[in-house]
């Protein structure tokens, strides 16, 4: 059978900071083709193609299975590509995110696709392919869900060393690019899942058991991506990277012994970082690491069930800067149990922490989430014109309740940028950094489209 996986189009084409390759769909291309399928990836969000342009792409490969990955802030673009793929396949299969949350409500959702898988789908995909070619039963496959029936996920994979690297072979690897990333860039999952409780975290697919790659696995793909690929800078893309100190610091003497010259981003946890591990992180290629922050605020900590401490997220980007990698710190604003005056002084905790940069969103209450089930119970969930320079365009779930409404929302969206970004300070640090012109082209940008953001605010 011909398989056709399809990365949704954007909904306006523009040059956009960050396209990544689309992990999911090159682990199940790769699974695929192991089993001797015919197989074909069509990226349109890094390819910039229009919906006409995709369904003129999708009828010349006449495929007979297309699969659609899923995420809830672009799903609108997910059914408009499987409204564009419906006349030129004999089935449509969704996956992802979306599914997994929101599960048979998909089909009042959209009434283009056949059946969809929730939770982790590398084997439950193949199992499907297989029995719709053999044109037998597809009621047992796990994690199934049509309009009729839905399966429980298939459990974790225990052992994901088990599984094949991405077909990064099937992706057009020249057209990704990552905000503040030199060279060609690529992502990579290390581990999946993730062993904390935040309540705003959506674990529908990777769930909360930590699953790790051996340290050999990792660094025989990242030898492959640079090699086969000429990749020069990776972002892994763990929920959390940092979680075994001994693997980190086994993964980076591996980079140095096999001479790997990368650079590289990673998630970390304030709790879980020290300046021997930090150094060994720096030596290997580590130039950046984002560590989710949140709040400046004890109690807004508290709320969130971060496990962390202000002290802790002192401490951590202290000992990250020590080592000589660029701290970056993840926020949210519009915390219900936070005043609009507490969380100024998150954005002022933000620069006495001196992040390198930081990431101000909305808190979002997403379905799947412990914050998603308390705001709607209390009957504050809303969806708000209230975005960051970097969201989309369309509306974004937010809480509204005594302490916030959508103007106070977007005001504080608007101090936080620019009380930590439109500093001379601020902006001279970044631009002693500059490593030539494509990272002078790459700076000015980031900081012209905070820049009319805000203006536009």
């Amino acid at each position: 059978m011909r398989i056709l996986l399809i990365e949704p189009p954007p909904r306006v084409i523009k040059k956009e900071s960050i396209a990544v390759p689309p992990l999911g769909i090159a682990y199940l291309a790769a699974g695929l083709e192991k089993k001797g399928h015919s197989v074909e990836i069509i990226d349109g969000f890094a390819e910039g193609l229009d919906f006409h342009s995709l369904e003129v792409r999708i009828q010349q490969g006449s495929p007979d299975i297309v699969g659609i990955t899923g995420m809830t802030p672009v799903i609108d673009n997910a059914f408009r590509t499987a409204e564009a793929a419906r006349k030129h396949t004999k089935y449509i299969v969704m996956g992802g995110p979306h599914v997994s949350v929101v599960q048979r409500k998909l089909f009042e959702q959209t009434k283009y696709v056949d059946v969809a898988i929730q939770g982790e789908a590398d084997h439950s995909f193949e199992l499907l392919i297989n029995k719709l070619e053999s044109d037998t039963d597809i009621s047992s496959v796990p994690g199934l869900i049509t309009r009729e029936f839905q399966n429980p996920p298939a459990p974790p994979i225990g052992d994901i060393d088990s599984l094949p690297f991405p077909a990064r072979h099937l992706l057009p690897n020249e057209k990704y690019r990552y905000i503040l990333s030199r060279g060609r860039v690529t992502t990579l999952f290390s581990s999946r899942g993730c062993p904390y409780n935040c309540i705003f975290c959506d674990k529908a697919v990777f769930g909360s058991k930590w699953r790790a790659r051996s340290a050999e696995n990792v660094l025989d793909e990242l030898e492959l991506a640079t090699n086969n690929f000429g990749i020069r800078s990776v972002v892994f893309y763990d929920d959390l990277f940092t979680v075994k100190k001994e693997r980190v610091i086994e993964i980076c003497k591996g980079i140095l012994d096999r001479k790997l010259m990368l650079e590289w981003k990673c998630e970390g946890r304030v709790n879980l970082v020290d300046a021997g591990t930090l150094q060994w992180m720096k030596e290997a290629g580590c130039t950046m690491i984002a560590y989710g922050v949140e709040s400046g605020n004890q109690k807004g900590l508290d709320y969130l069930n971060k496990g962390t401490n202000v002290e802790q997220i002192k401490q951590a980007f202290e000992y990250t800067r020590q080592a000589g990698i660029k701290p970056m710190g993840y926020f949210v604003l519009g915390i219900p149990v936070e005043t609009y005056d507490e969380e100024l002084r998150t954005i002022d905790f933000a620069k006495e922490i001196k992040a390198s940069y930081a990431q101000f969103s909305v808190l979002s209450p997403t379905p799947g989430t412990k914050l998603y089930d308390d705001v709607v119970r209390m009957g504050w969930y809303r969806e708000v014109d209230a975005q960051n320079p970097m969201d989309k365009d369309r509306k974004r779930p937010a809480i509204i309740n005594e302490n916030w409404n959508e103007m106070k929302l977007n005001d504080i969206l608007r101090e936080a940028h620019k009380r930590f970004y439109l500093r001379p300070w601020y902006m001279w640090q970044r631009l002693k950094e500059v490593r030539g012109m494509s990272d002078l082209f790459m700076k000015a940008r980031a900081g012209f489209r905070i820049l009319t953001w805000y203006l536009r605010k």
